[in-house]
């Protein structure tokens, strides 16, 4: 399965790794779907590992042995939803559609430049129109105009295996925790939902509730489902109606948007209650943990299609958006970088001396997923200059590509009059 990294679309000319070329689409929202393939045989299993009924799909692909990943949508993709698709599927509809994005055989996930080449033909399925660019303001002036033709956001695939999603409004799936009713002349109708994340332990730290999303039509609805699965907390919580949550197992997942995610407020570090479940004990309240704060969340459906655990509903689709200073010092502390190049030239101005500094970086912190393998840094010090100190930063995936580019930024940079000091 491809492993996404979701970045702020502010943050994408420094988050996005710099490479050569760079392969987009149109994010479509529905549901993720993995073909297997031995033969004439296919298999279509969804996100939490459950083969669905797809007959109505057909696929031929020659020469060609594995996985291919896609979105199973309805019409276009454009303008339907998870919810619509969730609901294709409860009753075996035909208008589900798959597009492809991806191909893995023995020797792991195609490059992009190898998937486009595969001709896949069949009824009802087809690949992802991937745009090839060049540099990442190409990617900002595509993601520009996804978003104002109304668009989910872009996935942008590289070469060398980063999958980065850029979206606007932020999605979260949270477990469904518990919930409250209404009381006035609204008693009796659902007010709130009580979500949260899981961790690798199966504990579920409490980060929102909401009212919003919810009306009458799937207020009934969810009020079915959830008003049969009762358990017990030695937890309490307050509604803002002045009402107790009453508490559910934790086995729905709502997706919902939100505009932001904090994890800090005036008062430093977020802590709210982390609970343990058991089907004999129902939930208890172990200790209160560092969570977020998550601005306008707005509910939008429930994800039949995921389970509840770490992967689905985890912790990993918020740290992105947190930034904990402590989380990246303990990485930095753990996985401390190294230099591989390191270059200071300086040059008399008649405003001082000048000084330029040329380091490339190896992280080695790749496998959290949260930096490249090396990046070059590039400053430049002019005391006479309104900002004296400017640095550029630039990432990368191989040491022979950043290679390239610390001799390139030398030559552009370093010329006639500077004189090496290291």
């Amino acid at each position: 399965m491809l492993n996404y990294i979701t970045i702020k679309p502010e943050l994408m000319e420094r988050q996005i790794v710099e490479t050569d070329q760079y392969w987009w689409s149109r994010k479509l929202d529905g549901h993720f779907i993995r073909i297997q393939k031995q033969g004439d045989e296919l298999k279509f299993i969804n996100k939490s590992g459950r083969i669905i009924e797809l007959s109505h799909i057909k696929i031929s692909i020659s020469q060609f042995v594995g996985e291919l990943f896609g979105e199973l949508v309805l019409g276009d993709g454009k303008t339907c939803s998870n919810a619509d698709v969730a609901s294709a599927i409860a009753t075996g509809s035909t208008d589900l559609k798959i597009f492809l994005f991806a191909a893995k055989n023995e020797n792991g996930i195609l490059p992009t430049s190898k998937f486009i080449e595969l001709t896949i033909e069949g009824d009802n399925i087809q690949k992802v129109e991937w745009n090839r660019v060049t540099s990442r303001s190409e990617i900002r002036q595509a993601f520009d105009g996804v978003v104002t033709d109304k668009g989910e956001g872009l996935v942008v695939l590289t070469e060398t295996g980063f999958v980065y999603k850029l979206k606007p409004i932020q999605t979260v799936d949270l477990v469904v925790v518990g919930y409250s009713m209404n009381v006035g002349e609204n008693a009796g109708t659902l007010r709130d939902l009580l979500l949260g994340v899981m961790d690798d332990e199966n504990k579920i730290t409490l980060v929102a509730r909401t009212s919003s999303g919810i009306n009458s039509t799937n207020g009934g609805e969810l009020l079915k489902i959830i008003s049969t699965i009762h358990v017990k907390s030695n937890y309490t919580e307050v509604s803002s109606a002045k009402t107790a949550f009453v508490f559910i197992e934790p086995k729905l997942i709502a997706q919902c948007t939100c505009l932001d995610i904090q994890g800090e407020n005036a008062s430093g570090t977020i802590l709210k209650p982390v609970l343990t479940y058991s089907a004999e004990d129902g939930y208890l309240y172990a200790k209160d943990g560092e969570s977020v704060s998550i601005s306008s969340l707005v509910f939008q459906n429930l994800r039949t299609d995921k389970m509840p655990n770490a992967e689905h509903a985890g912790w990993n689709q918020l740290k992105p958006f947190l930034g904990s200073a402590d989380d990246t010092a303990e990485i930095h502390e753990k996985l401390p970088s190294s230099i591989e190049i390191k270059e200071v030239f300086s040059k008399d101005s008649k405003n001082g001396l000048a000084v330029r500094k040329l380091v490339l970086l190896k992280t080695n912190k790749e496998s959290t997923g949260k930096f490249t393998s090396f990046i070059n840094f590039y400053t430049d010090y002019s005391p006479g200059r309104k900002s004296p100190i400017e640095t550029d930063i630039y990432l990368h995936h191989s040491l022979d590509e950043a290679k390239i580019k610390f001799l390139a930024l030398k030559e552009e940079n370093i010329k006639k009059g500077w004189e090496k000091v290291n």
